[in-house]
């Protein structure tokens, strides 16, 4: 059985547009089912906190132009943000969606968002873990916890209109990812920190570009060892680091000084 994995995209982008940026990866990933979900709200122009409308930053294709939209280029968000990113609007519609797709769909074994998909990522990881949280998340029916989740320029949500204090942290049990770009100007690895200190199992790899998934031969075997890895007998996410894989796959010893990534503890911190 494939291990199956719950893709969320970043804002402005929607399921196909990630879709495609995660082809490599994809094809790399031959025993990894993603399924990748549309989220549901439509971003129009006013809902855009940025003047210049440019989604480039955010690695999307979409577009506002409501005349030249199509399925494929209209751009979607988890929520949206007012009042200087304080308030989170439509945000619990979006957990009730959440809720009625999971309750209808056959378990994943993780989840792997990306900026604002991995910041839902990690409220949907700990809705699971402690399903209370919030009203339009009941904890009947229950329904199965994520074995792993990797979270790819993330950050740690912190509006004003929602207190997400009690959410966090996401508990040792669940083996966390964070991967951050060195030159990740929107998402800086200093606030991906904000995340990774509210996982008590967390492991951080850099890579040296911007804000985006990186697709390299190195970073596409590193992602198929370590989402393979929590399949039937496999390590639960125990795999070497990101630069000690060649083009071919193989994993070859490295420098432990010269190491690109900060390998998960043996015990939680």
């Amino acid at each position: 059985m494939p291990v199956r994995v719950l893709a969320l995209c970043g804002f402005t982008q929607n399921s196909h547009i990630f879709f495609k940026q995660l082809g490599a990866v994809r094809k790399t990933c031959k025993d990894v089912e993603f399924v990748f979900l549309e989220p549901p709200i439509v971003v129009e122009k006013a809902d855009l906190p940025w003047a210049s409308q440019n989604f480039d930053q955010f690695g999307s294709t979409a577009t506002t132009d409501a005349e030249a939209q199509t399925p494929e280029t209209t751009p979607r968000a988890w929520w949206l943000t007012v009042n200087d990113h304080k308030t989170y609007k439509r945000f619990d519609e979006t957990v009730a969606y959440l809720h009625d797709f999971l309750s209808k769909n056959e378990p994943f074994d993780g989840i792997m968002g990306f900026s604002q998909g991995a910041g839902m990522a990690a409220l949907l990881s700990a809705l699971l873990e402690k399903p209370n949280l919030h009203p339009n998340f009941p904890s009947e029916p229950a329904l199965p916890k994520f074995k792993f989740a990797i979270f790819v320029g993330g950050f740690l949500p912190t509006p004003e209109s929602h207190d997400f204090s009690s959410w966090f942290p996401l508990p040792a049990t669940l083996p966390t990812l964070h991967v951050s770009g060195k030159n990740d100007t929107l998402i800086t690895p200093e606030r991906t920190q904000t995340l990774v200190d509210k996982c008590e199992n967390a492991r951080l790899e850099f890579h040296d570009g911007g804000h985006y998934t990186p697709s390299k031969a190195s970073w596409r075997h590193f992602f198929n060892a370590y989402i393979s890895s929590f399949g039937p007998g496999g390590s639960n996410g125990d795999v070497p680091a990101v630069n000690s894989f060649g083009p071919s796959g193989a994993n070859t010893p490295v420098n432990p000084k010269g190491g690109a990534g900060t390998p998960r503890p043996s015990t939680p911190a």
